[in-house]
């Protein structure tokens, strides 16, 4: 393999001798240009990664052999993370602004199990592996302290489990035993919760919580959960030790959550009819909120019934006016009577209001310019009618509707329309601008390459040298007098020429008789 490049750098030096000084030039930049392109090439496409980071760290390069260790992961575990990482001589790289770790592809399974060894990344709070180890000259407060921690550490890692959650703090108040009632406090917890961007806990999320803390630890009512967001803002029921305001505060929930499921409804229908944004609907609900017990007795008084008899027959004999027998009979009846008991449900619909105001309709002209119309009135009739339908409309229980057609304010929505066209076109622009470079570049490689192979087929196969043929032009023999001793001399030349065609023998055995005869000795 060495003695291969020897020879190629030498075959290169050689084709480099012969080329001249302008065919160096155009190679040097063309070669050059080819590698600045590429360099560009690859700083682009590097720039535009998935991650949009550009990296960092030992050995950090962008490609896609690098796989994700951790992410998330808080800034003094990831210290310790890339230190070890260091110390095994393992490529990685940091992106995400520094809370997400890469490293190459076949150091991902022996990274993770070298961190694991060292128990990185450190796992937040501390459960019921605190008694892993037996600790005999441990006090009984400081096992109660460990039962705490363990606990306020699985609770902990519970809540996390949870999707919308990114973490949590639980401060659990254990419940203070003693044989007095009077003395003996109950538990409390306080949660504080960091919710994921983007996401957010409902009602029913922020209750369960409550209660999966409360069934975790004896004695801890769901009322005694405290739980904060990040912000400070009290997230559990901050009425719980006031029933009228508690009952307020659930009425006035109900009663938006129907209004707001109405007018759901009712946008969604119309938007699909209309158009979005076409139609504002405002929906007004009358809840009954009165807990009511009525028991009721109703008696029909043209039925009745025999509820009991009773019948008394007397015989009499040897009368003076003879044998006679005397009867007597008493019915008690009981009317018919229905005994109801009725509790009214809380939070039954009393009546409803109803707003709907209508855009109308704009009509482009020939000019372009676009004309606004009204609604027509059997437009807004069929609107009325779709709307009653689907929101239940009772005119017995009192219910009003009110349907209007007129000109929305669009001048926001037209500049934000306008905004996001243009904003459509700089990234087709640009888009068409990054294609068009990438092709720009690849046609300069192809010429450049084109050149690069030509100029080094010259150099290796030099053109000849033009030979110049002489133009035989037939002319008429020219008779030309020739001295004595030049003819003489041809004349012998000819004959020489002729006899050594016909007799090369004998012309041979001379030459070499003359060759054989010794040199004669010039007289001085």
């Amino acid at each position: 393999m060495g003695e291969f490049f020897k020879q190629l750098i030498a075959q290169l030096s050689s084709i480099w001798e012969k080329l001249s000084m302008q065919q160096r030039i155009i190679i040097s930049a063309l070669v050059g240009l080819m590698f600045f392109g590429l360099f560009a090439l690859v700083i682009w496409s590097g720039s535009n990664g998935p991650d949009g980071d550009s990296g960092g760290g030992k050995g950090a390069k962008n490609s896609k052999s690098m796989r994700l260790l951790f992410n998330k992961v808080p800034v003094e575990d990831m210290a310790n993370i890339t230190e070890e990482l260091d110390k095994g001589a393992m490529k990685y790289e940091l992106r995400s602004d520094g809370t997400a770790i890469y490293v190459a592809e076949k150091d991902l399974y022996t990274a993770r199990m070298a961190l694991a060894r060292e128990g990185l990344p450190a796992r937040k709070g501390v459960g019921f592996e605190l008694f892993d180890k037996v600790d005999l000259g441990a006090t009984d407060f400081e096992q109660k302290i460990k039962i705490q921690r363990a606990i306020q550490g699985e609770l902990t890692r519970t809540v996390e489990s949870l999707k919308e959650i990114e973490s949590a703090r639980i401060h659990v108040v254990m419940p203070k035993e003693s044989i007095f009632l009077e003395e003996k406090s109950p538990a409390k917890a306080s949660i504080t919760l960091k919710v994921r961007a983007g996401e957010k806990l409902s009602k029913d999320q922020i209750r369960g919580i409550a209660y999966l803390v409360s069934n975790s630890i004896d004695g801890l009512d769901p009322d005694n959960v405290t739980i904060v967001d990040g912000t400070g803002r009290l997230l559990s029921n901050p009425y719980k030790d006031d029933e009228t305001a508690l009952a307020s505060s659930r009425n006035v929930e109900l009663q938006a959550n129907v209004e707001s499921m109405l007018q759901r409804k009712v946008e969604t229908l119309l938007g699909g009819i209309l158009g979005e944004g076409k139609a504002s609907v405002t929906i007004s609900a009358d809840l009954d909120f009165d807990q009511v017990e009525q028991n009721v007795e109703k008696f029909d008084p043209e039925s009745k019934v025999v509820r009991s008899e009773e019948r008394d027959e007397t015989a009499v004999k040897n009368a003076p006016d003879g044998d006679r027998t005397n009867e007597r009979s008493l019915a008690n009846y009981e009317i018919n009577k229905t005994v109801e008991k009725i509790i009214k449900e809380v939070g039954a619909l009393r009546r409803l209001t109803i707003s709907v105001a209508v855009n109308g309709k704009y009509v482009t002209k020939e000019d372009g310019k676009r004309d606004y119309q009204e609604r027509t009135p059997e437009e807004l009739a069929n609107i009325d009618a779709i709307v009653k339908n689907a929101v239940g409309y009772d005119l017995a229980r009192g219910d009003r509707i009110s349907v209007v057609s007129m000109q929305f304010d669009e001048t926001n929505a037209f500049e934000i329309d306008e905004e996001a066209k243009k904003m459509e076109k700089g990234i087709v622009f640009e888009k068409v601008a990054q294609y068009g470079v990438l092709i720009f570049i690849f046609i300069i490689l192809i010429v450049m390459v084109s050149k690069l192979a030509k100029s080094m087929v010259e150099a290796m196969n030099p053109p000849l040298p033009e030979v110049e043929i002489p133009n035989i032009i037939e002319e008429e023999e020219v008779v030309i007098q020739l001295p004595k001793n030049i003819a003489r001399s041809n004349e012998l030349l000819e004959r020489v020429e002729i006899m050594t065609e016909n007799d090369p023998n004998n012309v041979a055995r001379i030459i070499k008789d003359w060759l054989n005869e010794a040199p004669v000795k010039k007289e001085k």
